[in-house]
């Protein structure tokens, strides 16, 4: 065989080979996602739903190589030939380049740059699904008088499309301009472009394009201003940057005229000078008469408890009107509901109170689980969760749910299963001052799907007959080759395989990013309803922009639109995974829901056991808290009490009191030093709701600090009892070193202007009936701790001035003073009169 017959057979055979390799591997992966998806119910929709992804990729990156390539070709005709010259000594020698490697470089080259385009893209097909079926709201914003939904749903995919093509022409604009400046056809004298007919009629029209688009642009200007997406909006933007829009595109229409004129005959001074008047406007018309936005996150821009200066946000409009219309459609963005201003349900008296509400929190019982020999050394705690009393668990005293992983990530054979699998559930009853573990009756002896169960295991349906509906069959041999190819491990492919079954994909978070990846979801918590243990998950929906919304910042990301739309829940024993629609779920979760049916479900096929055990959803809560900085009428914002808010278990708000939820999330908020309010929220059967209970002259304990080496505080949990302000927290004793938590050290109460602590709950109860009011809880006086209460009181202080409140500003001064000690001193000697 001749040496270049040898070659073409070497490039086909390593052609064919990564043709194999890469097909077989997409294949595989093709079968596996497709036996998964049988074990979903309603896995037909995800299959849908990834065919219309990969769809959407397809279309993008044709199109882009598609416009790469033809406007190559195009500068590809206009080069008659082209050389290439190297030395040889003291020869030069000049070869020409063959036309079929130059036609070959060209397809090249539009290949590679079409994929530059497109990557990023991989997310665009969710955008374009829910633009296909736009929700409508049925609310206008009072600016453009446009419904919400087309903000949220097809505002975000126009924009997309936009980017996508200024980024195209722009792109291919400067490219094709270099190459014929490297060619020769384009040269510029005094700064104007000079170009032979072939060159200027292409560059024409890629300029005209251009223009158009920033046309396009400058048309949708102010629709992304008004929801947010230049910045947060100002009075000074509506009134300057909104008019200014139709300017701008009247000089972009000009300068695509321009550039159409300047490719059919040569005018270079007229294309300079549309181009030059529409940058001029651009500049002039959104940046320097309307001003830049402030960005989110910029001092007083966006809504939040942790501002803490005096004056309107900037993002605050002036127009009362509008700024009423700004508040109702930050509610609907935030999905928050209307504040209910009267106190919840609260306890008829301090023993009900102390008897019911927990100490503890999630984290510490996590903690004193895993220090628990006959507990931890069978898997860590992955998760707790506070258990309502209705579960009949602890006799009526504070439960928590800890449910745990397993020791091992995954196994291969039927043998080993039980390396991958966890313990049942425990709960674990507050107990005077230590947790008491008991084991939660349940109809399962194993898990098998949690957070961090990593990796797959497979098992016997026989022995598990329970995971049968949810586990991929190694069944056929081609199957099981499909899997092993895909997962990595080529032990799946043996014989000995057959007739087991796959449990892939166990890990809750992951599990459900993948079925709904446009959704955003909490972490999972453990629930036992209808003697199993669930995991419960609440997704959200985000965008980017939102009609008048200020952002609010959640999860350290700053979002103007951001609601609970679907509640996920996955069985611990057999990984039964549905998605509902969450109670109060807007147009959008329902054109998602109407998208991918039947994998979203109404709400009404949620089992009443785990409906009636779903909290509140704690982004939304931390929304709703941002929007309260301050009432109407306080002159000092709201501060929270604690960064986090609490969950307790409180009488439900429905008067029946049987379908109801007992699970309550909350969190307490003080102006200057007095106690502000107490915000709650509680999911009722038909969506949350939100109340707001203001105390008249109430105060609450001194921050409770611990010692670095032996103790720390824990959770104030705040609530109303007999129409009076109750407060709890505990005192933990957690030594420093690696040592395991040992209990409560102390117990501190205060109902009212009482207050009482002890070893344990019940004595604290009797301190605070017997005692006589008062201070108690020791404070810090450490100089770390002194100067975080002057920072707090300065800031109060400054707040107080602004706000124009000289009565309030006179009295934290005055305490300012006391804490750093400074007396009051003559500014001069004072002489005597005679």
């Amino acid at each position: 065989m001749k040496p270049a017959a040898r070659r073409g057979a070497l490039v086909v055979g390593i052609g064919l080979l990564v043709v194999v390799l890469g097909g077989g591997r997409w294949l595989a992966l093709e079968v596996a996602e497709r036996a998964w998806a049988t074990t979903i119910p309603g896995g037909a929709a995800y299959i849908g739903e990834r065919d219309f992804a990969r769809l959407i990729s397809g279309v993008l990156l044709l199109t882009a190589v598609t416009w790469s390539t033809a406007n190559l070709l195009f500068v590809y005709r206009s080069i008659g030939s082209m050389q290439l010259s190297h030395r040889l000594g003291d020869l030069e020698i000049v070869e020409a380049v063959p036309q079929n490697v130059l036609f070959a470089s060209t397809i090249g080259s539009g290949l590679l740059c079409g994929f530059l385009l497109t990557l990023g893209t991989g997310d665009w097909w969710m955008h374009a699904a829910l633009a296909s079926h736009a929700p409508s709201f049925g609310v206008l914003d009072p600016v453009l008088h446009r419904d919400v939904g087309y903000y949220v749903a097809r505002l975000p995919w126009t924009e997309r499309l936009r980017s996508f093509s200024l980024l195209a022409v722009c792109a291919a604009t400067i490219v094709v301009a270099l190459l014929y400046v490297g060619i020769g056809p384009l040269r510029f004298r005094r700064w104007l472009p000079y170009a032979n007919a072939h060159a200027r009629a292409h560059l024409g029209l890629l300029l005209a394009l251009l223009a158009l688009i920033l046309a396009w642009g400058a048309l949708l200007d102010p629709v992304e201003t008004v929801a947010g997406l230049h910045g947060s909006l100002t009075q000074r933007a509506l009134d300057l940057r909104l008019p200014a829009a139709p300017i701008v595109a009247a000089f972009a229409f000009a300068a695509a005229g321009a550039s159409l004129f300047w490719g059919l005959r040569e005018k270079p001074v007229l294309l300079a000078s549309a181009w030059s008047a529409l940058c001029v406007a651009e500049l002039i018309g959104f940046i320097v008469i309307p001003g830049p936005l402030p960005p989110p996150g910029s001092r007083d821009t966006g809504a939040g408890v942790a501002g803490g200066g005096g004056g309107a946000p900037v993002g605050t409009l002036e127009d009362t009107a509008l700024a009423s219309a700004q508040r109702r459609l930050e509610s609907l963005a935030l999905g928050t509901p209307a504040l209910l201003e009267q106190p919840p349900r609260g306890f008829a008296s301090a023993e009900a109170a102390v008897a019911a509400v927990p100490i503890w929190d999630a984290s510490r019982v996590m903690v004193a689980a895993a220090a628990r020999p006959e507990l931890g050394g069978r898997g860590a705690p992955v998760g707790a969760a506070l258990a309502p009393p209705t579960l009949g668990i602890g006799a009526g005293r504070p439960t928590w749910i800890v449910a745990f992983q397993p020791m091992l990530d995954s196994g291969v054979t039927s043998g080993r299963p039980s390396a991958a699998r966890a313990r049942p559930p425990v709960a674990a009853v507050e107990d005077d001052s230590a947790l008491e573990f008991i084991a939660v009756p349940t109809r399962d002896s194993t898990t098998w799907f949690g957070p961090n169960f990593e990796g797959f295991v497979v098992a016997s349906p026989d022995t598990w007959p329970a995971v049968r509906r949810s586990a991929v069959a190694l069944t056929p041999w081609w199957r099981r080759l499909a899997l092993a190819w895909a997962l990595q491990s080529p032990a799946l492919a043996r014989r000995e395989t057959d007739g087991l079954v796959l449990m892939w994909r166990r890990n809750i978070l992951p599990r459900l990013r993948r079925l709904a990846p446009f959704a955003t979801f909490d972490q999972p918590m453990p629930v036992v309803a209808d003697s199993a243990l669930w995991w419960v998950a609440y997704g959200y929906l985000n965008a980017e922009g939102s009609p008048l919304a200020r952002p609010v910042e959640i999860d350290g990301r700053w979002v103007r639109y951001s609601r609970a739309a679907f509640i996920a829940v996955v069985s611990a024993a057999t990984g039964d995974t549905r998605l509902h629609l969450a109670p109060g779920a807007d147009s959008v979760a329902i054109a998602w829901a109407t998208l991918l049916t039947p994998m979203i479900r109404p709400l009404d096929s949620l089992a009443p056991a785990l409906r009636t055990q779903l909290p509140f959803p704690r982004r939304t809560f931390r929304a709703a808290a941002a929007l309260l900085d301050r009432w109407p009428g306080d002159t000092t914002p709201w501060v929270p009490r604690d960064r986090e808010p609490f969950e307790l278990s409180a009488p439900p708000w429905d008067e029946s009191g049987v379908d109801g939820s007992h699970m309550w999330m909350a969190q307490g908020f003080e102006s200057g030093n007095t106690f502000a309010a107490l915000v709650a929220g509680i999911m009722t059967p038909s969506a949350p709701k939100l109340f707001v209970w203001r105390p008249r002259a109430a105060r609450l304990p001194p921050l409770l600090v611990g010692s670095p080496n032996t103790t720390a505080p824990g959770v104030m949990r705040v609530w109303s009892v007999a129409g009076g302000l109750f407060s709890e927290q505990a005192r933990f004793i957690e030594p420093a070193g690696g040592t395991p938590l040992r209990g409560i050290d102390t117990v501190f109460l205060s109902w009212g202007d009482r207050r009482g602590q002890g070893r344990f709950p019940a004595a604290a109860l009797r301190d605070l009936l017997a005692g006589t009011g008062g201070p108690r809880i020791p404070t810090d006086t450490s100089l770390a701790a002194r100067w975080d209460r002057a920072r707090r009181l300065a800031r109060d202080a400054s707040a107080a001035l602004a706000g124009g409140d000289l009565a309030k500003f006179a009295q934290l001064y005055h305490e300012l003073e006391q804490l750093l000690g400074v007396a009051r001193r003559k500014l001069a000697p004072v002489p005597d009169r005679h």
